[in-house]
């Protein structure tokens, strides 16, 4: 089978099987993307060449030059290994490949990881102030989008993809299929519910253009569902108003950091953190045990002075 036509028969089931949101498959086609191109340029494969005549040599070559050529950290070029490995098993599931020459291929020994990127509580208070005080037509579209991320730990792909229906007032929480087509439930708080409501007042007013985008909870000026890069620039507009402490670096992945962060600071309960994130496994959720240099800094001052004895 063609390198093309495997690549898209593994998107399908990405999708279908797997139930991966458009993004993440995305994410998958990019790096398997980039390894076909590698191939062509460096290892001299022809444009229609077949996935059997790719070995383990041409995949460690391509995750040595991530590395050395293009500066990727070690957990970037996992992140391609884990691409092209994920590729190969599905092709050896269907039989198309006999052997995946990618499994016996390790991953590379990262650093510790490192904290997550997010906002202290003054920050983000800063930041839904510089949405309030913007003159934006989309301002309270803009306010209910953060504080959904900022109140519930959404991923970009599962916002975007909100119909009306998912909000359930008398409940008050929001119900959706996430992250490997997985059903979560989160409470709502009364700020983001009372924000939705403004909202959805200015949201009426507005004409739909196409019968897909009718249900849809947030939508642009034009009458269509939000897209992804849209949520991004504007994450991003208001981080830089609200002169927040790189900036550049806010997206909304970083609001669900920030989300986690402040939960886990309130509450200390990891497990309530790993469920409201979806995270199938409590491994990733830990990440957001780290302490922030004020909480330190109070800890070493409660330590008692050594070189005066206690009276």
């Amino acid at each position: 089978m063609i390198y093309d036509k495997a690549v898209n028969s593994f998107r399908k089931y990405l999708a279908v099987e797997k139930g991966y949101s458009p993004l993440t498959i995305r994410e998958y086609t990019i790096d398997l993307q980039l390894f076909q191109r590698y191939l062509i340029e460096n290892c001299g494969f022809q444009e229609d060449f077949d996935v059997k005549n790719i070995s383990r040599y041409e995949i460690t070559d391509f995750l040595a030059d991530s590395i050395l050529v293009d500066e990727n950290s070690p957990v970037t070029r996992n992140r391609k290994l884990y691409s092209i490995r994920s590729f190969f098993k599905y092709l050896q599931k269907n039989e198309i490949i006999k052997d995946n020459p990618a499994q016996l291929i390790e991953a590379s020994k990262t650093e510790i990881r490192a904290e997550p990127i997010y906002m202290k509580l003054n920050e983000a208070r800063r930041y839904i102030e510089a949405i309030i005080n913007d003159n934006s037509i989309n301002k309270t579209r803009d306010l209910a989008i953060v504080k959904l991320f900022l109140y519930t730990g959404l991923r970009v792909s599962e916002l975007v993809n909100l119909d009306m229906k998912n909000i359930d007032f008398n409940n008050r929480s929001i119900k959706f299929f996430g992250k490997g087509n997985k059903e979560r439930t989160i409470p709502l708080h009364d700020d983001i519910l009372e924000t939705i409501k403004e909202y959805l007042k200015e949201r009426e007013i507005i004409k739909i253009k196409n019968k897909e985008d009718q249900n849809a909870l947030f939508i642009s000026r034009h009458g269509r569902r939000i897209n992804v890069r849209t949520v991004q620039l504007m994450v991003k507009k208001y981080a830089k108003l609200a002169g927040i402490k790189n900036a550049s670096k806010i997206t909304p992945h970083k609001l669900r950091h920030t989300f986690a962060s402040l939960l886990y600071y309130q509450t200390k309960d990891l497990k309530i953190v790993q469920d409201l994130l979806g995270h199938s496994n409590i491994a990733t959720t830990q990440i957001y045990t780290h302490t922030d240099i004020e909480e330190k800094v109070q800890a070493i001052n409660k330590l008692p002075d050594l070189s005066k004895e206690n009276i």
